[in-house]
Order: C-alpha cells, then structure tokens, then sequence
C-alpha cells in the first residue's frame, strides 16, 4: 500500500537524522526555467521529496581565516544526501514509483552563463516547507538556521499533501548584516552576484582571476558550444575546490548562536 512506502521512507530519512519535505513537481515546474524543472528530468515526476541535514557549527568557527574544516564537512554532507537521495529512489521503485535522486551538487548547469544546480534544491526545499530563503540567498530553517545542506529526488509517486507556501520572509526587513559583511558586494536585495562571490569565495588552481569572471559569463551565456563545455569541465572543476569566504553566512541573524539577533528582537529557533 502507498501508506507503507511512506512511512518506509519516512523511518528510513528520521533514522539517518535528516529532515525531509515534499514538494509538488507542478509547482517548481511552473516557476523554474526550462531545463532545470522536475519534469525536464522525469516527465512524469509529481512530487520531489527534499533532504536537509545541517553542517556541524564547529566547522565555522576555526580559528583564523581557514575554511578547510567548513569545505570537508560540505562535501562529506552532499555525498550522505547524494546516498540518501538514492537508497530512497531505489526503495520507491521497488514499490512501483519512478525515481530519480538528483546530485546534491555536482555536475553543474550554466543558465545565462552562469552555475547553478540541476534543480534548484534552495528553492525546492522553500516549496517543501524546511525554510524560507534569506536576503543571502542562503536557505534558513526555524530550528537549524543557515547551515543546512540539501538533496532530493523526484518520483512518479503523489505526496498525500504539500506544505501551504507563504511568502513571509525570516529576515527583517532593515536587516542588512549580510550585505554588509559581503567583502566584493556581491549581494543586494534578496539577488547575488554570483560571479563576484565565486571570485573571492572559490579557490581553485583552474578558476581564472577575477577580472575575467564577467567576461567569461558573458562568452559562457552567448554560445551553447561553451556552456557545453563548461559543464562538461565543472563535473571535474567544480567537485572539490577551496572556500576562501563566508561572511554573509556568518554575519547573518539566523547563523546558529548568533548575537546579532539581539539587534532585531527576533524569536529563538
């Protein structure tokens, strides 16, 4: 029975401490661009289930300026979700439904030149009801603040019900912490540069310097022979590097521990 799978699924993501959400296909097809909707993967998917486990919070606070700790533990987290996202496909499909786990991470796809994820797992994860996103674009959850990292699969099978969405945000409306600690002011109003973040946070002895950033969106953006190429060259560019940079997560109100939450008199997770 449906009921079954469900709570099959459900054990199986609660006993790897991983919070989880639903998401409707429908409604991330309708406002996703073409080629990075549910559908463009799985024609026929109806709900995308959506993983979060949040980074230990030690990682961040190293002495110094080093990001080393901050790095590993990202990629060992996309690795466990990448390994969930695909023990669930293969559990639903074995109860009839069609599955696809979709890489937490890497590989890459270039939309008007630039990175992003095969589907936009922040996104998704708003519409599953396990955040909301902030002004740094980064995905804030009540209990676990900015620090969560994400995977997901789509499947055939209809979720019961979707969370109710509003588009109340968590992030008080003169708040600018991130902005602000932003080193390349890269952010501004709710959209990121993410040229300009990727020059100063990613270190990588192959990423170009970063005056020729934009040029390279622009090359990247004007040719489909390029983007090609640039997705082809991030499944191996893109899968380890250096973070050089997280002020805006630091800085923000909803990083765990935060005093700066004190400024806006907002609630404790």
């Amino acid at each position: 029975m449906k009921s079954d799978i469900m709570d099959k699924v459900r054990t199986y993501v609660s006993d790897e401490n991983v919070l989880m959400g639903a998401a409707s296909a429908d409604e991330l097809n309708a406002s996703a661009p073409e080629g990075f909707r549910p559908k463009d993967l799985l024609p026929a998917a109806k709900t995308v289930l959506v993983f979060a486990q949040p980074l230990p919070l030690a990682v961040f606070q190293v002495p110094g300026e080093n990001n080393a700790f901050y790095q590993r533990s990202s990629y060992t987290h996309y690795l466990i979700m990448d390994k969930l996202a695909n023990d669930l496909s293969l559990m639903l499909q074995q109860a009839g439904y069609r599955s696809l786990p979709i890489p937490s991470y890497s590989p890459l796809r270039f939309y008007q030149g630039e990175p992003r994820g095969i589907i936009s797992l922040k996104h998704a994860a708003v519409q599953a009801g396990l955040g909301k996103m902030g002004r740094n674009t980064l995905l804030i959850n009540r209990a676990h603040g900015n620090v969560m990292r994400l995977g997901a699969l789509a499947t055939e099978m209809v979720w019961p019900e979707y969370p109710s969405v509003t588009g109340k945000s968590l992030c008080p409306d003169n708040c600018r912490f991130c902005e602000e600690a932003c080193p390349v002011g890269a952010l501004k109003d709710g959209n990121i540069d993410k040229m300009k973040c990727m020059g100063n946070c990613i270190k990588h002895i192959l990423l170009p310097p970063k005056f020729m950033l934009p040029l390279m969106k622009r090359t990247v953006a004007a040719s489909k022979m390029m983007t090609k190429f640039m997705e082809l060259t991030s499944l191996n560019f893109f899968e380890t590097y250096a973070i050089g940079c997280a002020a805006c997560l630091k800085a923000c109100i909803h990083f765990p521990g935060s005093q700066a939450r004190k400024t806006f008199n907002v609630d404790r997770f």
